[in-house]
């Protein structure tokens, strides 16, 4: 079946905990044996970096050269670009192992430059999307949000970001990609470390195009699946569900989550969704799954946890694009997350960490 897969048994979260830490010590190590301001300028270099990782991914660099090196004359061919500033490109790139040159001048994939490839495990989309154009000129005015408390988002364009993607389509279809994305990149973590057999029936409420519920029934062939997102958001929803063989067991249904849930379930899955409203918001929407959670059932919260120490952190860096984005949106602690849940009328039952940056936060009533 194509791109659908048995889930890899993967490394415990101990094992990866204590090796990032390992990993962590090494770089802070790293970083004080350094004068500062060398090391302040490695951070900087990153802006460079960053544009030249956007355009392979804007000409699909990665793509071309699946099947083989080709010299830079071959790729520009191809991708329509200026010879030698592409190859000033490329020569970067492959500076920081993202491509390599060979010794015949012909440029080649690596493991870092694979993701740039469509597909499973692709960043493709993820990285068009945060460094493109729209997303640039927002951080542009980060220094506005800082000074206002406001997002910038709304200042650049006029209007909240969802109300800005309803209304330009291919900005809305790059955004979804990039969410596929980002789940995709969970989903072997979030199966390694959670059972959903023990579930009859798993609603993911705002799950977009299903690609976490089509993994989660593809493993789970007794469990049924209802998707339920605003009709933009499931429009390759049942194309997903048939490649994974899972279209017969589950309901795709049109709707919003600020209004009711129509449906009952066993369990509802809540992915990437509260970070992005305020408290008050964020307790609404987990309020009106609790009306028709069953007595026994569960709500599943799978979402980043800030710690509140000085380690290094995916979510305290993402925050940054929450803030400048989203009108009340953030990353949250678990205390920060303990008052919506309370407000929602729910309590937590345990929190289940990941390989990933999400832990699964299991409610009840």
């Amino acid at each position: 079946m194509k791109d659908a897969r048995e889930v890899r048994k993967l490394p415990p979260v101990w094992f990866i905990r204590l090796l990032s830490s390992f990993r962590q010590a090494l770089l802070s190590f790293s970083k004080k044996i350094y004068p500062a301001n060398v090391v302040l300028s490695e951070h900087i270099q990153y802006f460079w970096l960053l544009s030249c990782i956007r355009v392979a991914a804007e000409l699909n660099i990665a793509e071309i050269l699946k099947n083989g090196p080709k010299t830079i004359g071959e790729i520009a061919q191809l991708t329509g670009a200026h010879s030698e500033s592409l190859h000033r490109v490329m020569r970067a790139l492959a500076s920081q192992g993202i491509f390599r040159k060979n010794r015949n001048n012909r440029f080649a994939n690596t493991s870092l430059s694979k993701p740039l490839i469509d597909g499973k495990g692709s960043l493709r989309n993820m990285i068009m999307q945060h460094l493109g154009k729209l997303n640039w000129s927002v951080f542009n005015e980060i220094s506005y949000t800082v000074k206002t408390g406001k997002d910038a988002f709304s200042k650049v364009n006029g209007k909240r970001i969802y109300d800005y993607l309803s209304e330009h389509e291919e900005e809305c279809a790059l955004f979804d990609k990039s969410m596929t994305e980002l789940t995709d990149f969970s989903i072997e973590p979030l199966l390694n470390s959670y059972d959903f057999s023990g579930y009859k029936t798993i609603a993911d409420i705002g799950g977009g195009e299903g690609l976490l519920l089509a993994n989660i029934l593809f493993k789970h062939k007794n469990s049924k699946g209802i998707l339920i997102d605003l009709p933009a958001g499931l429009n390759n929803s049942q194309m997903i569900f048939e490649k994974y063989g899972v279209m017969n067991r589950v309901q795709i249904i049109p709707g919003n989550f600020f209004e009711s849930i129509p449906a009952l379930a066993d369990a509802y899955i809540v992915k990437n969704i509260i970070p992005n409203w305020s408290d008050e918001e964020g307790a609404m929407i987990l309020s009106n799954i609790r009306q028709v959670l069953p007595d026994n059932g569960k709500i599943l919260l799978i979402e980043m946890v800030v710690e509140e120490d000085n380690r290094p952190s995916y979510g305290k860096i993402i925050d940054i694009q929450m803030m400048v984005c989203m009108q009340a949106g953030k990353e949250r602690t678990r205390k920060e997350f303990q008052a919506i849940i309370e407000k929602a009328g729910l309590k937590i039952k345990r929190i289940v960490p990941t390989i990933a940056p999400f832990s699964i936060i299991e409610l009840m009533k």
